[in-house]
């Protein structure tokens, strides 16, 4: 068939916008598929999960998309504590197994059919391997855009690092996570540290929740300062929790930190 000039236009404009791009965007591949597993189409998103991803780069001007898979647990988490996620295995109906069993089955078929770069690493999650790319590569580019809506990685934002929510169609910069929480990145994930995170079976502080971490986290800004602080006055019993918590801080950071293990967290990669 012979192209028209709309065609034609529209190949110039899209040659256009790639020139102009200059921007990495980071895929948490599960998570984006997550989307389909509810909805009729569970056993057959392949071309759907492409033009969502084609949509996002071209949306985000991205010169290099990257999609980032899990490939079972995380060796590093499950060796420093063995019920890391021990939660997540629930009890299915018959009917809910074979869903969830198509619904892997054409997500396997989607990661082989992708035409971006795609990693997925046995023994290592892809929210390490989204950090590793974040740290490592985001200087290269204008601007870095992760797709996910997994609140562990607010911790790699910056002036250079964004992220966009694909479930709530909300993106999260430096400054709307300090509008919201008042807080910086860093800070944020020191929250998580004392809450803990129960998604992942890893427990706080027993007694302290948003509001009071929130608290502590203004004070001593810092997990160090707050260790050197210990213990701390006080006959509440979330005081005498936190000051007998300090095995539980310091492992709970050593699962939560993406940025400052991330290195030991690559390492244990599955040969």
């Amino acid at each position: 068939m012979a192209s028209n000039w709309d065609d034609l236009a529209e190949l110039k404009e899209t040659q256009e916008i790639k020139e102009q791009s200059n921007n990495l965007l980071l895929i948490d591949g599960i998570n984006v598929a997550f989307r389909y597993l509810h909805r009729k189409n569970f056993d057959s998103f392949t071309d759907d999960y492409i033009r969502t991803v084609s949509s996002l780069a071209k949306s985000y001007q991205a010169k290099r998309v990257i999609c980032c898979f899990d490939a079972g647990a995380s060796l590093y988490r499950k060796t420093l504590f063995p019920d890391y996620k021990a939660n997540r295995k629930v009890e299915r109906t018959e009917e809910e197994q074979e869903r969830f069993t198509a619904f892997f089955e054409c997500l396997n078929q989607t990661v082989e059919e992708l035409p971006f770069e795609h990693y997925k690493f046995k023994g290592i999650e892809a929210d390490d391997v989204i950090a590793y790319f974040s740290l490592h590569l985001s200087k290269q580019y204008e601007h870095t855009w992760i797709v996910s809506s997994d609140r562990d990685l607010y911790q790699l934002l910056s002036d250079r690092v964004s992220i966009f929510n694909l479930f709530s169609r909300n993106e999260v910069t430096l400054e709307s996570l300090y509008e919201k929480f008042e807080m910086t990145p860093r800070e944020y994930a020191f929250s998580r540290i004392i809450e803990g995170d129960k998604s992942d079976n890893i427990l706080g502080i027993e007694g302290i929740g948003p509001k009071r971490s929130a608290a502590l986290v203004k004070e001593y800004k810092t997990l160090d300062n707050l260790l050197n602080n210990l213990p701390l006055k006080g006959r509440s019993k979330y005081i005498t929790n936190l000051n007998n918590g300090i095995k539980t801080l310091e492992q709970n950071e050593k699962l939560i930190n993406l940025i400052d293990y991330n290195e030991d967290v690559i390492s244990c990669v599955e040969k």
